[in-house]
Formats: structure tokens, C-alpha cells, sequence
């Protein structure tokens, strides 16, 4: 037995002294004279200059361990960036006598100011394309060779306990899209206390300025490098007001297959979780999504998916595809009642200083790029019934095919009012985006969709309008400048409300009050007919017919609007009803001036202005003076009067002109509106003339 003991004491001594040995060998040797060595070795891996700094040396301590300091690895060729990567500092110790059984065993790793660019070009190559030399002399291996090198490279068992990151930076950065995406893990902490027990991590970080936490359980990584054994998962995660969980197995993490995961995420203000995300939907409010993903087949997915906004619930089944080379996915929504009104954000900023871009009404913000998509899309939307501030829509049906250059949305069906709507939208790529749209509603009642808003004694009328536009660009300003098509809207029988006139403000809603309302005998303007259409030839969109027909006035307008500057040039002539009647001078007698004086409606979309039009406002005065010089001061109310409406019901020509863009035969529509007060002088003459007779019969007592 002693002897036995002095063997062993023995031994370890030999050991000791042979470790001992070896470590004042590394001491004492100056490890920087491996850079050349390492940097050829990662050059002929990647085919890229790793580049070391600073310095490579031994830590004294049990386990010893090695650092090494300040190390950059090159980027593509193709890349503006001369660094893919860079390593501030890196230190790792090793256990030493569980390499003697291929164990590679870390005791601590601590890595600080790690950064990573990935970036993709527009050829969409990625920079972790390495060129190797190995790839090359492939090709001039024997065949016998080849067996001989195709041998099976055996990976020793790895654990570790204790890693720390700190200062980790990462980006994404790809050419053929708008953005770059960076995220910062300001640090991570991950154990383990075996080679098969799970691995905690805990990791703090930033991204797009707000902060996140995130908890994780996972399998060991043996299990991670294992395709025999399923690696499991538990994550929690807290950032921008949300709580997140996710649970699940991998049954072979490195190949991405056997995937089965769910997630949970929900929050109390969806606008905090929009600002993480990127995106400016007008939503807001507590928020819930459920995501459940199943592998059916190799790279082939089964989808669930459970979103609640409030009270809205919306869900969906579909597929994802990655057994192809562009991936895909197909979904199918479905949802009863989808309420966003408690949910819609007011989108007005505070006031500025105005820029040239907000001055537009149309934005130059790209919208599209190239390509639309890097997967393919197929989704259907079933909605019962869907409400927002402005619209309420029932039994949507429709679907929506998203490709590399198409984005197409048909058929599109749905009730609105009482009434119908169908509508497509189709996108295509050819040398540019080409875009294409119609949309055609029929017996759309106005009042009847407001009251299921909850919005009373604003509008009503039963409304058709049809849109056919084409058009090209990748900004809504593009696509104004490049307008074709038509816009069409008539309605019959309606009602406007003076309180939603009041709505607009200042001297639009003062000048537009006074042409629907002039007598403000009642709390509406009953509308007999409106019919407006708009030809549109580049950008140009010019009056066909414009025409408002109320109980007290008639309103005709003619001009045009310049798409692309977004100026407005339409002169709109009033043309007072023969039923207004208040005394001596008969159907002509009240506020005479004010209800026939033409107006121009100028400006641009954003800032509309409906002002007086002092050029025909002059030719009024024109005939003023003329009538004078006839009547006397009774003659007056010829001049003041550029025309009266007459009792024929013209509502019928012009819902006509409006749904077909033509007149009847022998019908006049190209006298321009100045031509039409010239024919109209007479005619009021003649009829003051009538009146003035009349009244002196009146005084003599005659017949």
C-alpha cells in the first residue's frame, strides 16, 4: 500500500513538473511569433486577411488560459467596409485533463467589443461567402483522392461554464432594400455546469433605442450539435412594454429541422412595440399574438396564428416553405368583428416649421423596392365586418399574391351602406412598376354606414362611384405625375349638414356654407343629385362634369387639377334656385349679390382655397352697369344675376355624363363657363324686364 502511494506521488510530481514545464514554455515564448501562422491558416480558410494587432499571451492561473487582443478579419471585395469583423479582446480558459478524453471543456470565455457587419450586395451576394482555397484545388482531386479526404472529421465533446460577452454589435445591411438594421447586446451571460446539463442564459441589450431583457433554458450543446437528440427551449423576453415567451424543441438545430415552437407575445400599447419594430401602423393599444409553427415535412411548416387587438380577434392557418429557393408561405385569415376605432392614433404632429415635403400632399417616400418581396405570399382575408373612424365595411372576401415583382389584390368583394364594392390592385415589375386599379361601388348608402359608426346628421345619400387609374413610379408622387384614368361619383337624394360644413374652418367652410346654404333656412342642404367626373391624361385631371343640384342652389364647375404640382384651378358657378322668393322684385330680390357671385377654387390639395373669382366677378359688374343704364337701379338685379337654374331636372344628363364621360348629342358641354354667363345676360334682362312690368300692373291696378 505504501508503495502504491509513493507511485502515485510519483506520478503526479512527473505531472506537475511536466505541466509546469509546458506553461513556463508558453511563458516564457513569445506567442506573438504565431500571428504569421494563424493569419495564413484563417486566410487559406476564408480567403480573407485576419489581421492581429495586439498580442497573443498566456494567462497564468488553473485552468492557464489564453488571450489574444485588438484582431479584424477582412471584408468581401465588393464591400465599402474594410472589416467584417472585429475582436477587441477574447480570453479562454480550458480545462487541460479532459483533453486527454477529446473533451474540450471551457471554464470561462470572455469576449469584449465584438462587432459584425453582414451585408448584401445587389447581385445578392452575402459577405459570409468565403472564397477558400480548398474550393479551388477541389476540382483537381483525383477521384481516389477524394475518397480517401471524404473522411468522416470527428468533433470532440464541448461544454463550457461561464461565458461572458460584453459590447456585442451587430448589423445587417442589404443594398437592394431601404435601411440598415443594427442591434447591440451590451452583455451576456451564459452557464452551464456539465457537457449534458442545459445552458441559462441571460442577455441585456438595445435595439432601435429601447432596451430588452431575455431569460433562456436550452439543451446542451451536444444536443445543439447532435441531430440524434431533440435541443429543447424556454425564452422569456421584457422590452418596449411587451413580455414574450416561447417554448419548444429542435430535433436538428445546424440543419433547421423538426421544428416545433410557440410563442406568446403581448403587450398593454401597441405603438411601443411598433417603435421597436419599425413600423407607423395608425394603432394602438393592449395587444396579443399567439404563433404556433410545426415541421410536416422536410423544410415544410405548419402555421397557426391567434392576434387579438382589444377585443378584435383575428385567426389564421397557413404553411411555410423553405424547401425552395425563394421561400413561401400561405395563410388564411379569418375574423367576425374587427373594431380598430379605439385603437386609431391621431397622426397629427405638433405645428413646425413647414418643408417643401410637407408643404405636398403626395409624398416622395419610396414605396416600392426592388424586389417587392423575398418570399412568396398567398394570403386569404375573410372579415365579417371591419370598422375604422371613416368607413364601415361587411363581408370582406378577398386575396392578396405577393412575388418578387407582383403584388396583386383580386377579387376583392365586400357590402358597404347597404350597398356593393369590388376592387383589384395589381403591381408588376417590368423596367419599372407599372400599377394598375378599379373600384366600383353601387348603392353605397352614405347615412346608413355612418350611423353604424356612431356618427349622426353629417352626410347622406346613396353613393356610386367608379375608379379606373393607371399609373407608374415608386412614390405616390410618381404615381399622380403618371395618372391616367377616371374618377366618377354621383348620388342622389342626400342631405349635407351644415355643422360638418362648419367642420373644415375658416374661409373655406364660410365660402362653401354660403353656396349650398345661402338662405340657412334649415340645419342641412337637401342634395337633389351631385355627379363629378374626372378625366385624367398624365397627371392632368380635368372636369367632365361637376355639377351639385340642391334645393336652393345649383352649382357647376369646370378646370382642372395639376397632379404633379398638386395646384388646383376650378371655377364653380352658382346658379340660384327660381324659388327664392322674398318680395317686391319677385324670385329675385334677396342677397343677390352674394348668391350669384362665381367662385375659384385654387390653391394646392394640401391648402385648398374656395375665393371669390375676380374675373368673372367683373364681367357681373359689367353687366350691373348695363342693366342700370336699361332699368335704373331696378336693373340691378339683372347684372347680380349671371343665371338662374332653371326647373328642368338635369340630374339625369349629368349622372350619365358622369358614368360614361360622353354628352348627348347636340348637347353644348365644351361652352366654357364665361360663354355660359354671356348667353345667361339676356336672359336675366329680359326676365327683370318681365318683373318690372308686372310690378308697375301691380301699382296702376291693371290687368
Amino acid at each position: 500500500m505504501k508503495r502504491l502511494s509513493k507511485w502515485i506521488a510519483l506520478f503526479l510530481l512527473i505531472f506537475v513538473v511536466f505541466v509546469s514545464g509546458i506553461l513556463m514554455l508558453l511563458i516564457t515564448h513569445d506567442l506573438n511569433d504565431l500571428k504569421p501562422i494563424i493569419e495564413q491558416a484563417a486566410k487559406d480558410a476564408t480567403g480573407r486577411k485576419l489581421i492581429i494587432q495586439g498580442n497573443i499571451y498566456v494567462k497564468i492561473g488553473w485552468p492557464p488560459g489564453i488571450c489574444i487582443t485588438d484582431v479584424t478579419l477582412g471584408n468581401a471585395h465588393w464591400s465599402d467596409k474594410p472589416h467584417m469583423l472585429h475582436i477587441g479582446e477574447l480570453e479562454v480558459d480550458i480545462e487541460i485533463l479532459p483533453l486527454i478524453h477529446k473533451i474540450v471543456n471551457i471554464k470561462q470565455l470572455t469576449l469584449n467589443d465584438f462587432n459584425l457587419s453582414i451585408e448584401i450586395n445587389k447581385q445578392g451576394h452575402s459577405n459570409l461567402e468565403f472564397e477558400t482555397g480548398s474550393d479551388k484545388q477541389a476540382d483537381t482531386v483525383e477521384p481516389s483522392d477524394k475518397a480517401q479526404t471524404s473522411d468522416v472529421i470527428e468533433i470532440p465533446q464541448l461544454g463550457f461554464h461561464n461565458l461572458c460577452l460584453n459590447h456585442i454589435h451587430l448589423s445587417y445591411e442589404n443594398a437592394n432594400e431601404p435601411g440598415q438594421y443594427s442591434i447591440t447586446l451590451n452583455q451576456i451571460n451564459a452557464e452551464s455546469k456539465g457537457l449534458d446539463t442545459p445552458i441559462f442564459l441571460d442577455i441585456m441589450g438595445e435595439y432601435r433605442k429601447n432596451q430588452f431583457n431575455i431569460q433562456a433554458e436550452v439543451g446542451s450543446l451536444n444536443r445543439l450539435l447532435s441531430s440524434q437528440e431533440e435541443w429543447p427551449l424556454t425564452v422569456t423576453a421584457q422590452g418596449a412594454g411587451m413580455d414574450l415567451s416561447a417554448t419548444g424543441n429542435i430535433q436538428d438545430v445546424l440543419a433547421f429541422n423538426g421544428i416545433y415552437v410557440q410563442m406568446l407575445c403581448k403587450g398593454k400599447q401597441f405603438k411601443d412595440f411598433q417603435k421597436m419594430m419599425g413600423t407607423a401602423i395608425p394603432l394602438d393599444g393592449p395587444y396579443h399574438f399567439k404563433v404556433g409553427l410545426m415541421e410536416k415535412k422536410k423544410r415544410q411548416f405548419q402555421s397557426a396564428v391567434d392576434i387579438s387587438l382589444g377585443n378584435n380577434q383575428i385567426l389564421g392557418m397557413g404553411e411555410l416553405l423553405l424547401n425552395r429557393e425563394r421561400p413561401g408561405l400561405k395563410l388564411v385569415f379569418e375574423a367576425n368583428t374587427i373594431d380598430l376605432r379605439p385603437f386609431i392614433t391621431n397622426t397629427s404632429s405638433s405645428k413646425q416649421t413647414s418643408t417643401p415635403e410637407q408643404d405636398r400632399f403626395f409624398s416622395n417616400q419610396v414605396l416600392l423596392s426592388n424586389p417587392l418581396s423575398n418570399i412568396d405570399f398567398i394570403g386569404t382575408f375573410r372579415i365579417q365586418k371591419l370598422m375604422t373612424k371613416r368607413i364601415s365595411i361587411h363581408h370582406i372576401n378577398t386575396q392578396v399574391r405577393l412575388l418578387s415583382n407582383t403584388l396583386e389584390i383580386s377579387p376583392f368583394h365586400a357590402n358597404i351602406g347597404g350597398g356593393k364594392i369590388g376592387a383589384q390592385l395589381k403591381i408588376k415589375r417590368d423596367q419599372q412598376f407599372n400599377i394598375f386599379t378599379n373600384i366600383i361601388t353601387q348603392d353605397m348608402n352614405v347615412g346608413q354606414m355612418l350611423k353604424e359608426l356612431d356618427i349622426s346628421e353629417m352626410f347622406d345619400g346613396v353613393l356610386d362611384f367608379r375608379i379606373h387609374l393607371k399609373t407608374q413610379g415608386e412614390s405616390l408622387s410618381q404615381w399622380m405625375s403618371y395618372l391616367d384614368g377616371y374618377v366618377s361619383v354621383q348620388m342622389e337624394h342626400g342631405k349635407l349638414y351644415n355643422q360638418y360644413v362648419n367642420m373644415l374652418g375658416g374661409e373655406l367652410s364660410s365660402n362653401l356654407f354660403r353656396l349650398v346654404n345661402p338662405m340657412k333656412k334649415n340645419q342641412y342642404s337637401h342634395i337633389n343629385c351631385m355627379a363629378t367626373r374626372f378625366d385624367i391624361t398624365d397627371g392632368h385631371a380635368d372636369t367632365t362634369i361637376m355639377m351639385l343640384d340642391t334645393d336652393q342652389m345649383r352649382l357647376i364647375g369646370k378646370g382642372h387639377i395639376a397632379l404633379d404640382t398638386e395646384t388646383l384651378d376650378i371655377s364653380i358657378r352658382p346658379l340660384p334656385k327660381s324659388g327664392l322668393d322674398t318680395g317686391r322684385l319677385g324670385k329675385y330680390s334677396l342677397s343677390l349679390n352674394q348668391l350669384a357671385q362665381p367662385f375659384k377654387l385654387g390653391g394646392t390639395l394640401k391648402k385648398p382655397q374656395l375665393k371669390l373669382d375676380y374675373k368673372k366677378a367683373a364681367w357681373t359688374i359689367g353687366k350691373t352697369v348695363g342693366g342700370v343704364v336699361l332699368f335704373g337701379p331696378i336693373g340691378i338685379a339683372a347684372g347680380l344675376i349671371s343665371g338662374v337654374a332653371d326647373n328642368n331636372n338635369p340630374c339625369e344628363i349629368a349622372k350619365s355624363v358622369a358614368r360614361t364621360g360622353k354628352y348627348p348629342k347636340g348637347y353644348h358641354a365644351n361652352k366654357s363657363l364665361m360663354q355660359q354667363t354671356k348667353d345667361s345676360v339676356q336672359k336675366g334682362i329680359n326676365d327683370v324686364g318681365k318683373s318690372i312690368g308686372n310690378t308697375f300692373k301691380k301699382i296702376w291696378g291693371s290687368d
